[in-house]
């Protein structure tokens, strides 16, 4: 297992700073991408969502190689809003993208995380919380029969791991 950890100041600029330290850290292997874009994400939910976005707050990134998967944690300060999926309003019109303003686009970053992981969750209160996320490794393929095999059953695993997450509907 490979082992990799950043402490980040809890503010919207931080985004680019774990995309560059996950980047790093990860290299040009498989499924580097998905981990800098659930490291980005989580990192960002941490700071709108928790008491790390507060001034002088603090998060943590946390990156593990293991022999089929990638493990992404975040950690940050906690607070009263407990991360989970939402269900987003529907955008059905011109008018409801007026209508939703800068809102348009939020309650779609863990149920985009939720589709490819093979598994999350959330541990801790409202004095501290990790959000965990674990991504399988793509494995080396040679042919395109065998690539289109190996996304099928990628596919398959990560959208089989979805009942025990958190859901709530007030997002």
């Amino acid at each position: 297992m490979s082992y990799w950890s950043e402490t980040f100041d809890g503010r919207p600029e931080s985004a680019s700073e774990v995309r560059e330290f996950a980047r790093k850290a990860i290299g040009d292997n498989e499924g580097a991408d998905l981990v800098e874009l659930v490291a980005s994400e989580l990192a960002g939910n941490a700071v709108r969502h928790s008491n790390s976005g507060e001034p002088g707050g603090q998060f943590t990134l946390h990156l593990a190689a293991f022999l089929n998967r990638w493990q992404v944690r975040v950690d940050d300060a906690g607070g009263l809003n407990v991360p989970h999926v939402c269900e987003p309003k529907p955008i059905e019109s011109i008018e409801d993208l007026d209508a939703f303003g800068d809102e348009v686009e939020a309650g779609r970053g863990l149920a985009l995380v939720a589709a490819i992981s093979s598994g999350w969750g959330v541990l801790g209160d409202q004095t501290g919380r990790a959000v965990w996320v674990e991504i399988l490794i793509p494995r080396a393929v040679r042919s395109p029969s065998d690539r289109r095999r190996n996304s099928l059953i990628i596919t398959s695993a990560a959208a089989s791991c979805r009942t025990e997450n958190v859901h709530d509907a007030e997002c």
